[in-house]
């Protein structure tokens, strides 16, 4: 086999690091001698969620804002730019990223803000990319192949599972790349181990995954607007285990539930 063609056997050091990974980013801060308390990552995690997790320098942009912002939206031209921006976001039914106007509650350190903002962190919201993301017929399946910066690919398979009892999305991620198992009828098996994931780079499969929830539920809300609420979006349907057709739109589909893990290993 040509240098070429040769296949990488072990995973490169990860630069720049996931800022979801939360052992890595304790470490980082050590390093400079800033120590957080647990409360502090909890808050910072929380807000990152319900921005959608932004690039670090817009997530200390928005936080900004919001310590500055305003409480109360007075005038009808303020009210029509936030009814106008609120549309062009992705929407969500998830609690937790709810946006709101009201100011942070709880205040991140400074020094942790800078450390954020700074390009020189060595840190990124997310350091994958999705190679692919085939659906299946029914829409109900999607699998992801998620490629890691360090040319490594790694497939997540997102699930909607339609049922008259209450629909849910689901997740399986990967958290090796490889496996140590060897077995001859499995493709992940004949690749022997090439390493495990970091806690940042499983958690980017949910990011990956929110972001198409999202996304679908968002352009089935614009459809559905457009039509004034009238079914017929035969694009969007789902057939349920039942057999029965319905709408995506009908379903408590924008946002993940349950997440599972791969059987390599």
């Amino acid at each position: 086999m040509g240098a070429s063609t040769k296949i990488k056997r072990k995973r490169d050091r990860l630069s720049p690091k996931p800022i979801l990974d939360r052992k890595l980013l304790a470490q980082a801060l050590r390093d400079r001698s800033l120590i957080l308390k647990d409360i502090h990552y909890d808050t910072f995690y929380q807000l990152m969620h319900r921005q959608q997790y932004p690039e670090l320098p817009d997530f200390v942009a928005a936080y900004y804002k919001n310590e500055r912002g305003v409480t109360k939206i007075s005038s009808s031209a303020d009210k029509e730019n936030s009814k106008n921006n609120s549309k062009n976001n992705l929407k969500t039914k998830n609690p937790i990223s709810k946006s709101s106007t009201k100011k942070n509650v709880r205040r991140l350190p400074k020094a942790f803000l800078d450390f954020l903002a700074d390009p020189a962190n060595d840190f990124v919201t997310v350091t994958s990319t999705i190679d692919a993301r085939p659906t299946s017929a029914d829409r109900t399946t999607t699998k992801l192949a998620v490629k890691l910066q360090d040319g490594h690919v790694v497939e997540s398979v997102l699930m909607r599972h339609i049922s008259e009892g209450g629909s849910r999305a689901t997740l399986c991620v990967s958290s090796q790349v490889g496996c140590a198992m060897g077995c001859t009828f499995c493709a992940t098996g004949t690749m022997g181990i090439r390493g495990n994931l970091c806690t940042g780079e499983i958690l980017e499969q949910l990011v990956h995954a929110g972001r198409i929830l999202a996304e679908e539920s968002t352009s089935i809300s614009t459809l559905d607007d457009k039509n004034n609420g009238a079914a017929g979006i035969s694009s969007e349907v789902i057939i349920s285990a039942s057999g029965k057709k319905k709408k995506k739109s009908d379903q408590n589909l924008s946002f993940l539930r349950n997440v599972v893990f791969m059987g390599m290993g």
